[in-house]
């Protein structure tokens, strides 16, 4: 996780005031000091930023494709002697940036006083420039940089001296439910690890916990849920998963915890626990819709199970944690009951990424038959998406069919960042009718990874998740889908295995290299050449698979086998926006890019590498 931690709050204590009262939907605070607030909202076409920043000198904000300096659209503001100055530029490498010949950016109003500049600027989200960046509902690296004097009139923006950094924000989002200051009917529980020494013997740790709110007479709504992290641990503590169980024992639950979660489970005889909430680097605390609560202290119970993914790479043994949730609720109901669906592959070895790959695709199947049997007759409306990978993810998107046809996905990201894992509240909410299929598909990159990646729990295995919260609740909980052991086998030359715990062993032919041992020996022993990464993923993805449909009730879909549908595809309409012949333009920008550069450069900027 970067140390720049993004902190969603309000700017407090400035006494800047331009001139127009604006609503700005989103609000992040860039650095760690709290010296640079962004703030910004958009329509369909333009994007409007309000940056105030600690300083007196030129204020500069950018977006890049992997948060450095090179191939970086940047636009840099400042005031001198009253009069305020914006420049579209772009960073060709760690260089000072070039004025862009196309000046995209619209300046609206700024104010310096005697500590803070404060500048509001607007642009278009596709200028059709080759040298702007389109800005798209992806997580979006966004670079930025300060410095106490403004640019030089002869040689530009001198350079920042550190002050600079970078933060993945999902620019185009839509915003999360209101917010509200707590009310006096709201109660506050925290379900928090008790100083539990991690474990130093596994880079590892799935550390549970069970925690009993006070005893409900009848339900409650539960309407917010943050992560508490302790100070220091951001980058031990990975994610954090909160069930809901029923438990009706009286003794203490403090005792009931430990590295392992089915012995947890065990105690607590909560095996079919009710997910609540998600919590991962980066992420954001969950609003409930006003009209949505998750109930508690009904038939699902009022006994919550925690799980802390601790990473602990070094294995350092001094190494101590007291995180976990903060949890909101009410006697107040709302309108609808809430529930939460996880759709997802399993985190098991069945699901393999090959190394060398640069992207390959693992789906998870939810399919018709399972949604047919689980989905009450006016199906469920989603209201939010938590889509979730480890290292190597780098897109995720839910796909959505009916009837045939493929409709716009639920939620997408392909710029996926490990580090800014968001809930997506969706606008306008989805309807998720029975006979539908859902299609969660995760892209991975592995061309660095020299060994096989596996579906499992430690931060350098892989998942691929997607958390739906709807309304109203159904009893379905797990939608998802399993590629069959012997069906990965035969792509390997294997006619027959059998079953050892979590590893598969080659039994026919006998005359198979790995005779006698695992499937996953053979996997990575593989020849990975590009044909061969991209047949088996082509392989992997029309395989018969086996579904997962799971509830308190025993649905029958749950452990068919099912071939992959075939859906008539979603194609995006072109705007056309940009189908204009723009050789022309960007033939005389790289001129006058080339005449800028015979300006003899010293300073080596690194305006975001971190």
């Amino acid at each position: 996780m970067s140390p720049l931690q993004i902190v969603v709050t309000f700017i407090a204590g400035l006494s800047v005031s331009l001139g127009e009262e604006i609503v700005f939907t989103h609000h992040a605070v860039l650095d760690a000091e709290g010296k640079y607030h962004l703030r910004w909202f958009f329509d369909e076409e333009r994007i409007t930023f309000e940056a105030t920043v600690e300083t007196r000198g030129y204020v500069a904000l950018g977006f890049s494709p992997n948060g450095g300096m090179a191939d970086s659209d940047i636009v840099i503001g400042w005031m001198a002697d009253g009069r305020a100055q914006l420049e579209d530029r772009y960073a060709h490498g760690e260089s000072q940036p070039v004025l862009d010949s196309r000046q995209d950016w619209t300046l609206h109003e700024s104010q310096e006083n005697g500590t803070h500049t404060t500048m509001r600027f607007s642009r278009e989200l596709q200028t059709c420039d080759p040298f702007d960046r389109d800005i798209k509902k992806v997580t979006t690296r966004v670079i930025w940089a300060y410095h106490p004097d403004d640019p030089d009139p002869q040689r530009g923006p001198l350079y920042h001296q550190g002050r600079r950094g970078t933060s993945s924000l999902n620019l185009l989002d839509p915003p999360a439910p209101a917010q509200w200051d707590s009310p006096d009917d709201v109660l506050v529980f925290d379900a928090l690890t008790q100083n539990v020494h991690v474990p130093s013997d596994s880079d590892t740790t799935y550390w549970c916990s069970t925690h009993r709110l006070p005893r409900l007479a009848r339900k409650h709504h539960i309407i917010k849920m943050k992560a508490i992290i302790q100070p220091g641990n951001e980058r031990l503590v990975h994610h954090i998963v909160l069930w809901q169980c029923k438990y009706d024992g009286n003794e203490s639950l403090s005792d009931i915890a430990g590295p392992r979660c089915d012995t947890v489970r065990h105690a607590l005889r909560c095996y079919r626990a009710r997910f609540l909430v998600a919590w991962a680097v980066g992420g954001n605390d969950l609003y409930l819709p006003e009209i949505v609560g998750l109930p508690v202290g009904d038939d699902d119970g009022d006994v919550l199970l925690m799980s802390t993914h601790y990473d602990n790479p070094h294995l350092r043994d001094d190494l101590y944690d007291s995180s976990g949730i903060r949890v909101y609720y009410t006697p107040v109901l709302r309108e609808h009951d809430g529930g939460v669906l996880q759709v997802s592959a399993p985190a098991w070895p069945s699901m393999m990424i090959p190394p060398g790959a640069e992207r390959f695709n693992v789906l998870a199947h939810c399919s018709s038959s399972c949604l047919q049997e689980a989905l009450p007759e006016d199906g469920v409306t989603i209201v939010a998406s938590f889509l979730h990978t480890h290292l190597a993810g780098r897109s995720i998107r839910e796909r959505h069919f009916r009837n045939g046809k493929e409709l716009r996905p639920i939620n997408s990201n392909d710029a996926y960042d490990f580090n800014y894992q968001q809930t997506t509240y969706l606008k306008p909410y989805v309807k998720l009718l029975p006979g539908d299929t859902l299609v969660l598909e995760c892209g991975y990159e592995t061309k660095n990874r020299q060994n096989m990646t596996y579906g499992g729990l430690g931060t350098h295995d892989e998942m691929c998740m997607d958390f739906l919260l709807y309304y109203p609740k159904i009893d379905l909980k797990h939608c998802g889908s399993e590629n069959n052991g012997p069906g990965l086998a035969a792509f390997f030359g294997v006619h027959n295995v059998t079953y050892t715990g979590r590893d598969v062993i080659i039994t026919k032919p006998e005359s198979h290299p790995f005779f006698n041992k695992s499937l996953l020996e053979a996997a990575q022993a593989h020849s990975w050449t590009e044909e061969e990464i991209r047949a088996f993923e082509d392989y992997t993805m029309n395989m018969k698979y086996r579904m997962a449909c799971k509830g308190k009730q025993g649905f029958q879909a749950d452990g068919q086998t099912e071939v992959p549908p075939t859906f008539e595809p979603l194609i995006e309409p072109s705007d056309g926006k940009c189908e204009e012949d723009v050789m022309g333009h960007a033939n005389s920008q790289a001129a006058a890019v080339s005449l800028v550069f015979l300006v003899p450069t010293v300073i080596i900027w690194t305006l975001a590498s971190v």
